[in-house]
């Protein structure tokens, strides 16, 4: 028997660290109301052999989700959206991350920036209204096999100049393996995705060459296969 589809079994998570490790928090608490729409781009002609029908061709579009509702303070993701350092600053400052698992199980992750950030308005006596719209940024992620796990990576100076040293937590299943890729900005793989051009192995303890700033994701791979399981991403600190 057919389902039908309810908003609330939409769940919908935002990276509030989205400069180092990722930090999902889930976004729902006082957000009431979520629509989207794909904003597409559609050129329309007619031509000469068409006996004057048109036909329309969609050549893009961008996805926008727009949240409205009331203010929670305390709640990580309304913090961090509706935070001086996110609503007063402008490039950089918007962007982060954004998944989605949809009623159905189908998820995926999307670059967003964030634009349009109201917060306060109503009546005296009322709550303080909120809208937040969530641009993204090219194509979506597809997640086919589940989320990947997280890891939280910590860099320091290392032992010689221009070397870092991570620590990495939780420490890799037996099977397992890591590999790195550095330099001034970095993607995070996806589930499932096979790490070899660009990403070099690591053996968990060696010192790193890296350019403190740049960022630095590690990834612990299925040795047999080189197949994604976790990642962490973090701004390196090198040796002067």
């Amino acid at each position: 028997m057919s389902e039908i589809a309810l908003n609330y079994n939409n769940t919908l998570e935002i990276d509030t660290t989205p400069s180092g490790s990722p930090t999902w928090v889930p976004v729902g608490k006082g957000f009431a109301n979520l629509s989207d729409a794909l904003n597409e781009v559609i050129y329309q002609a007619s031509y000469l052999n068409d006996e004057g029908w048109g036909s329309s061709e969609v050549t893009g579009g961008q996805c926008i989700v727009t949240l409205t509702g009331v203010r929670h303070f305390g709640d990580p993701a309304q913090d961090y959206i509706f935070s001086d350092a996110v609503r007063y600053n402008w490039g950089s400052a918007r962007k982060t991350q954004l998944r989605i698992t949809r009623g159905d199980g189908s998820q995926i992750l999307w670059d967003v920036t964030l634009a349009v950030i109201t917060d306060g308005g109503g009546d005296a006596n009322s709550v303080s209204d909120i809208t937040v719209e969530i641009h993204g940024n090219g194509a979506p992620t597809i997640i086919v096999g589940g989320y990947i796990g997280q890891l939280t990576v910590v860099s320091v100076a290392g032992s010689t100049s221009g070397k870092t040293k991570l620590y990495v937590n939780p420490a890799k299943e037996a099977l397992n393996s890591y590999k790195y890729k550095t330099a001034a900005s970095v993607d995070l793989p996806v589930y499932d995705e096979l790490c070899t051009t660009g990403w070099t192995t690591w053996d968990g303890t060696a010192d790193i060459t890296a350019t403190t700033g740049h960022q630095i994701v590690v990834v612990e791979v299925v040795t047999a296969t080189n197949l994604a399981r976790k990642a962490g991403r973090q701004i390196v600190t090198s040796l002067a």
